[in-house]
């Protein structure tokens, strides 16, 4: 069915031949069926594919064929209430995704080739039927299975519920809601009922979205957890459903638009380029596996690279994402091609498109830079900050007699300066103006001297984010300067980003020979790392600027002006560690300190 998709948008027939081929070699001329034993829901998903046969060639035979697995329906076990088991050896067993394996082929059926009413009534009955059965209370999400004798391996002794809501489980059946909403008579009394369910699922599913990598985990509502990790199957269904929604009229644009942007991003993050075929992998994806008895169970299953479920969703998630309109706009922008940059060696910042260099200019030791929305640049240069146009018109200046490593524009216009040896935090207006000065140097001190900070930033709390590269540590200060929150970092904090789940981004240098990127959760805890363990070769030197971009990853520099080396100047990675792209060495730069991509329409995390 994924293939009929492609053909659908494409119009390339060797979709169509193929789906017709294997069609044939499944049903013979007298209309029998070659494989179908009917002993579970996933012998039945099957049939779609013989009633897409039939509408498209009308051959007599792919009826029969699809009547025979129509009537298969009448005698299969159910539970007390007419829920279908999953198989007709998992005893009173229901589990999530078989609501898809058998509604695929019931509700396509009752409107290709008939008795509609039949197959409409029992579609509605099981998509609400799993719904009352498996929803996890005021989320919106579905558990993975339910057993009414209670007697399963993996079921609840009180409940029958399984324990965990997994993500392609619940993939499957987000799917069948917004199939069977697309031929659904509206006018059935159950239809509205159905649109309710699928509006619920569609915010639990918004919900639970990993704000950084813009995917979904194996278990959906425990994206907390150390162990949980972004699954690529259930992702790619969500994505699809989410867009089905919309067009469907069932959920707003404006409220999931950007869901399901950040999502397919992520879900391209997946994919690998074979370099023995130049075709693609799909990476970090489910084994298709039944019901486990507990949460480490399923995240400790082997991630499995190209298996058919995780090609079917990702056929389905790209058709319709890729058919959009405006599908220019889900295009994975490359991080490492066009960007600014600091050369702090150098003494320049400069800009590059495309991989080149179409602007530069004089920044002694600049640290820190900007491309403002008016695509005006803010940087600093030494003992000041600095604000012009690409016609190198100068906008906004201040000067210090300290050194100034961190700048930014604030959202009231203002720009936030940090000093670094005064120890001030700065507010300065349009004209130069001090409007806020905070000191935040330790009682008693008139010099923190210039290793006392880098990186700082104004947060949204009005609070100030700060990297003490001397003082090894990351401190965030209240409006008056009080210390709120603070982590030791070994090595040296250099930049520090506040993430859009409240944890605490830091780049750390080269002090303690372990350059790194290290997220701190609220209570100190390291929750992710990037370092030299992770890359082939160890060759990260001094990490000190970086970008966090939603759906995509870090992107991050590698300072190399203790050592002089030919290693890469920026790196790009995700946030299962692999590295996407990276820019350098360049004969243009001779060392990169601090990079910003400029992202459109983007809340930027710099």
């Amino acid at each position: 069915m994924g293939l009929d998709k492609l053909w659908q948008v494409t119009g390339d027939t060797k979709y169509y031949n193929y789906i017709l081929n294997w069609a044939n070699e499944m049903v013979r001329p007298d209309g029998s069926l070659v494989y179908f034993s009917g002993r579970s829901m996933d012998d039945m998903m099957a049939g779609a594919v013989i009633v897409w046969a039939y509408r498209y060639t009308g051959e007599e035979k792919f009826k029969k064929a699809a009547d025979f697995i129509r009537k298969s329906y009448d005698s299969y076990p159910r539970t007390s209430d007419g829920i279908f088991w999953h198989g007709r050896g998992t005893v009173g067993q229901i589990w999530v995704d078989g609501v898809f394996m058998g509604q695929m082929f019931l509700t396509k059926y009752g409107y290709y080739i008939g008795d509609s009413k039949y197959c409409f009534d029992e579609a509605a009955r099981q998509l609400i039927g799993m719904h009352q059965h498996l929803m996890k209370e005021n989320s919106g999400l579905l558990y993975h299975g339910w057993d009414e004798d209670k007697d399963a391996h993996w079921a609840n002794l009180s409940t029958g519920m399984s324990s965990e809501v997994w993500s392609e489980g619940l993939g499957w059946y987000a799917l069948i809601l917004v199939e069977t909403l697309e031929i659904f008579p509206k006018k059935h009394p159950q239809y509205q009922k159905i649109v309710d369910i699928t509006r619920n699922l569609m915010q639990g599913l918004k919900d639970n979205q990993d704000v950084n990598s813009g995917l979904w985990y194996q278990i959906v509502d425990k994206g907390n957890r150390f162990d949980n990790w972004q699954e690529t199957s259930g992702s790619g269904m969500f994505i699809y459903s989410m867009q089905r929604a919309i067009e469907l009229g069932i959920i707003q644009e404006k409220e999931y638009a950007n869901c399901i942007k950040r999502g397919y991003i992520g879900l391209l993050s997946k994919v690998r380029i074979n370099k023995d075929d130049g075709l693609i992998d799909l990476c970090d994806a489910n084994n298709g596996l039944g019901i486990q008895k507990d949460y480490d169970a399923y995240v400790t299953r082997p991630r499995k690279r190209n298996g058919q479920e995780v090609i079917s969703s990702f056929l389905w998630a790209t058709t319709i994402v890729e058919n959009k309109k405006d599908r220019i706009s889900y295009v994975k922008p490359s991080p490492c091609e066009t960007f600014v940059c600091t050369d702090y060696s150098q003494g320049k910042v400069f800009v590059f498109e495309k991989g080149e260099k179409v602007w530069e200019h004089d920044a002694p030791l600049s640290n820190d830079i900007w491309v403002l929305d008016n695509g005006n640049l803010l940087f600093t240069k030494g003992n000041g900050v600095l604000e012009v146009t690409r016609n190198n018109d100068t906008i906004f200046q201040y000067t210090s007699q300290s050194h100034v490593f961190a700048c930014q524009r604030l959202t009231n216009g203002n720009t936030f300066v940090g000093e670094c040896e005064s120890g001030r935090l700065l507010e300065v207006d349009s004209n130069g103006k001090i409007v806020k000065d905070l000191s935040i140097l330790p009682l008693g001190t008139t010099n923190g001297k210039k290793s006392f900070m880098r990186n700082a930033r104004k947060l949204e709390n009005g609070h100030y984010l700060v990297a003490h590269y001397g003082g090894k540590r990351v401190v965030e200060y209240d409006e008056n300067g009080n210390i709120y929150w603070e982590v030791p970092v070994s090595g040296g904090a250099h930049s520090v980003i506040r993430l859009p789940n409240g944890n605490t981004l830091v780049a750390v240098t080269d002090m303690d020979k372990n350059p790194r990127i290290v997220e701190f959760n609220s209570d100190k805890n390291i929750v992710w790392e990037f370092s030299n363990k992770d890359i082939e070769g160890a060759p990260l030197r001094f990490l000190s600027g970086m970008q966090y971009i939603p759906g995509m990853g870090i992107v991050f520099t590698n300072w190399t002006g203790h050592v002089k080396e030919k290693v890469p100047y920026i790196y790009w990675v995700d946030w299962n560690k692999n590295i996407i792209e990276t820019f350098g060495p360049c004969a243009d730069i001779e060392s990169v300190s601090s990079v910003f991509i400029p992202l459109k329409n983007e809340k930027v995390y710099h």
